[in-house]
């Protein structure tokens, strides 16, 4: 097998130097620094979604401050944002300006080049969530997670996934005006069904069954559990827990997080792009 083709046959993300990653992170956040239109889809968006929480503050929503149920379920959202479009934009812009190309003519592995540019995304996500965090806990009242072993593998588990997808989507894409267009219906798919904004509860029973398979869902009601010390992932009356009954509560969630990442992972395999199409 040549070179080439080897580097094609690689997994998505295989081992790779961790200085290599800082390198090319390094060099992402500033790339993302100069696009004021990333930035503000990175940055500015969750501060308005932020904003929208002080309306239901007070409200009660399924047993729970209406802010803080949906400021849990922000947690997870900005995945979207911080992690999934914004890697969209980022690998389809550069494979049509040829930077991928460039890239992958020097010393650095796929891995680097596709590890870098997530770990600049994680780090934007991580700032993100630590403000939401702090926001819900002061001006909110609300609490330190009860678990934030449970909270940081579920987050965690949607950084993989959501950058997966966000290899599959980009190649997908054919330029990077549209980027912005096809990174849609995974968004209003999330908003609408993950249990964001309201719970699922509140759904007919089939319904809620199909959006508990939605890849966002499963770490909204991680999220959730591990922060209120709840049973959120569909359990009425979301009775308290102890450490080993929330993990255990999260069994099923972490199965579909876990079903989506494999997926996904086939997903970026198949259609993630490194060059520009060709007419």
């Amino acid at each position: 097998m040549s070179a080439p083709a080897a580097r094609r046959a690689a997994t998505v993300l295989p081992s790779a130097s961790p200085r290599a990653l800082v390198r090319v992170a390094r060099f992402d956040a500033v790339l993302l620094y100069r696009n004021r239109t990333a930035l503000f889809t990175v940055f500015g968006l969750p501060v308005l979604f932020i904003a929208m929480l002080v309306p239901v503050r007070g409200q009660d929503i399924d047993g729970v401050d209406g802010a803080l149920l949906q400021g849990t379920g922000h947690l997870a959202f900005f995945l979207v944002f911080a992690i999934f479009m914004n890697l969209v934009n980022v690998f389809t812009a550069r494979r049509e300006d040829l930077t991928l190309k460039r890239l992958r003519g020097t010393a650095l592995s796929d891995a680097e080049i596709r590890g870098g540019g997530v770990l600049t995304a994680a780090a934007a996500y991580t700032a993100q969530a630590l403000l939401l965090l702090v926001v819900l806990g002061t001006a909110f009242g609300g609490r330190f997670p009860a678990d934030p072993l449970l909270l940081l593998a579920g987050l965690a588990g949607g950084v993989a996934l959501f950058a997966l997808l966000a290899f599959a989507v980009s190649g997908l894409t054919p330029s990077a005006e549209l980027a912005q267009l096809t990174v849609l219906p995974i968004m209003f798919g999330c908003m609408a069904g993950g249990g964001v904004m309201f719970p699922l509860d509140a759904l007919p029973d089939a319904l809620a069954t199909a959006c508990r398979w939605l890849p966002l869902t499963p770490v909204v009601e991680i999220t959730r559990t591990a922060y209120f010390g709840q049973d959120f992932t569909g359990a009425s009356g979301h009775a308290a827990l102890s450490f080993t009954e929330g993990w255990a509560a999260c069994v099923r969630p972490f199965a579909v997080l876990a079903f989506w990442i494999v997926l996904g992972r086939a997903a970026a395999r198949r259609w993630f792009r490194w060059e520009p199409r060709r007419a």
